[in-house]
Parts: structure tokens; C-alpha cells; sequence
């Protein structure tokens, strides 16, 4: 089976057919040249002039493992604004960085489409809508953005996970975008995926209740490190993954950036949980994906 089969932007339509059956069978595609260099280098200025604005001193660090960010309302804001998280390993025990902040910076999330003028070009445009009409969302809604910097040396370990995890409809929706800012491999840090894993259950919960962030087990079983595939992807392509494919990324080891911008999308026809932990205020509703212009 050829796990890494790339199509490309300008033949779309006429791949169609087949760009919507490796999908659906292996729960992720790669689409190149969706984007020029000059795009992804207008995305990585404006993220890098986004933390120069930065005026905090001190910060929770960010890690996947330690997971301390989830009480902090910098993560819980960062639902309906554009907030900062640097990689845990960088910050001192007093919350000090270690390094200029662009040295130590994790990501920018999680509402940078709708917050930002850039951003909102780029995940509004009309070549996202474009991909967005070969899926299976009837009504999209796009619900979270985070730009990933995975810096050279520095960025950090993203473990096995499921989008569906923090982003649940009723039924299954979650869909996600991954944007090479960067060209991707596995020296820093690209995506690593499990074909077939989308059609498999969610094996844990992220909430938010009273609150309070909330991790549930629901399935007893950890991903293991048999069949696994790493997508190396040029500058400007697309990833598109299910929310039930569980994926993760390496660090990056490399004197390379691997910059990402990475959405997610639900289904408006489908139940969006009130536990996940991206709620919108009432003043800052969802938009309509598709009567949203760039």
C-alpha cells in the first residue's frame, strides 16, 4: 500500500474521486502546493511579530506530558483570543524564560482565524474553502486555530492523540487542516500518523467542567509503535486528517524550524459537546465557514 501518495492542488477536481477514497480509507491526505512560499512567509511573520508583542514575563510552560498548562487561564482564553504557550523545558521554576521568547516559543493558539487579520485571510481563503467542499462537512464551522513553531533544538514532543479528544461531536466531526509553513520531515519534527486508526473509538476525553479540565480514560489501551508513517511534506502543503486518526510528531532535533498552522473544523449539522474546553463567549459565536470571507 503506498501510505505516502501526495496530489496536488491544481488537479483537484480531476483527482476528486481518488483524493476522497484514500481519505476515507487510510483517514488522512496529503494535498501539495496549496500554498506559495510567499504565503507561508506572510503566516510566519506575522506569528513571529506576534510574540515580539508579547510583554509577560512569566509563563506556565506548555507540555504535553506535565499537561500544567490546562489550569491556567491562558489556555482556557485562548479559546476566543490569540495566547502564547512556550515549551516547558524553556521556562525557569519560577516561570522565568530561559531565552529570548521566539527562542522559547511552543504555539500560538487558538482563535488566531477570527482574532487576526492575516490569519483570517489565509483560513478564510478561498483554496481552504476549496479542499474544505471535497469533505463530508455539511456545515462547517471552524473552531480552533494554533500556529505550531516546533524551533529549532527546542520544540517539544506532541504524544499519540485523537483531535476528537478535545474537540467532541455528537456524532464524530472533527476535522483537521495541517499547513506547512515549513518544509516537514523527520529531522523536525513532521507529522507522524496511524492508517486505518480513524475508524477505531476515541480512547480518551479531555473536558472541562465546573471549571475544572478534566482527563478521561475511556478506552484502556495506549498506542503502540507498530505501523507507524511519517508524512514529509514541502512548504505550502496540506495535510487533512480525521479527528479519530491518532497522530503524533516528534521533537525537532534539527537546526530547522518546522513551523505549522494547524484548524480544526466540526460540522454545525452535529452536537457540539458543552464540556469541550473551547467554548465561545455569547457576544463571540461560531461563524459560518463559508459566508466568512478572507
Amino acid at each position: 500500500m503506498n501510505y505516502l501518495q501526495k496530489f496536488d492542488f491544481k488537479n483537484l477536481d480531476s483527482d476528486k474521486s481518488d483524493i476522497l477514497d484514500f481519505n476515507r480509507k487510510f483517514g488522512y491526505v496529503v494535498i501539495e502546493n496549496v500554498f506559495e512560499k510567499k504565503h507561508c512567509d506572510e503566516m510566519k511573520n506575522r506569528a513571529y511579530h506576534l510574540v515580539k508583542k508579547d510583554q509577560t514575563s512569566n509563563t506556565v510552560g506548555f507540555s504535553l506530558k506535565k499537561n500544567k498548562h490546562y489550569s491556567s487561564n491562558n489556555f482556557l482564553s485562548s479559546a476566543y483570543k490569540i495566547n502564547n504557550f512556550y515549551e516547558d523545558k524553556m521556562i525557569n521554576k519560577d516561570g522565568t524564560f530561559k531565552d529570548k521568547k521566539i527562542n522559547c516559543i511552543s504555539k500560538l493558539g487558538h482563535c488566531l482565524h477570527d482574532v487576526d487579520l492575516i490569519f483570517k485571510k489565509y483560513s478564510y481563503h478561498d483554496r481552504i474553502k476549496k479542499i474544505i467542499k471535497l469533505t463530508n462537512l455539511s456545515k462547517p464551522i471552524l473552531n480552533q486555530s494554533s500556529y505550531i513553531f516546533k524551533q529549532p533544538l527546542v520544540g517539544g514532543e506532541y504524544l499519540w492523540h485523537q483531535d476528537s479528544t478535545y474537540l467532541l461531536t455528537n456524532p464524530l466531526s472533527c476535522l483537521a487542516l495541517w499547513i506547512a509553513i515549513d518544509d516537514a520531515n523527520e529531522k523536525n519534527g513532521c507529522l507522524i500518523v496511524k492508517p486505518f486508526s480513524h475508524n477505531e473509538k476515541i480512547r480518551k476525553r479531555v473536558k472541562h467542567i465546573k471549571g475544572k479540565v478534566i482527563k478521561e480514560k475511556l478506552v484502556n489501551k495506549e498506542w503502540d509503535e507498530n505501523n507507524n508513517i511519517p508524512l514529509s511534506v514541502k512548504t505550502g502543503s496540506i495535510i487533512i486528517f480525521d479527528g479519530s486518526l491518532a497522530h503524533k510528531s516528534s521533537e525537532n532535533f534539527s537546526k530547522q524550524s518546522r513551523n505549522t498552522y494547524v484548524m480544526h473544523f466540526f460540522d454545525n449539522n452535529c452536537k457540539y459537546s458543552k464540556e469541550n474546553w473551547l467554548q465561545r463567549p455569547l457576544n463571540f459565536p461560531f461563524k459560518n465557514f463559508y459566508e466568512t470571507f478572507n
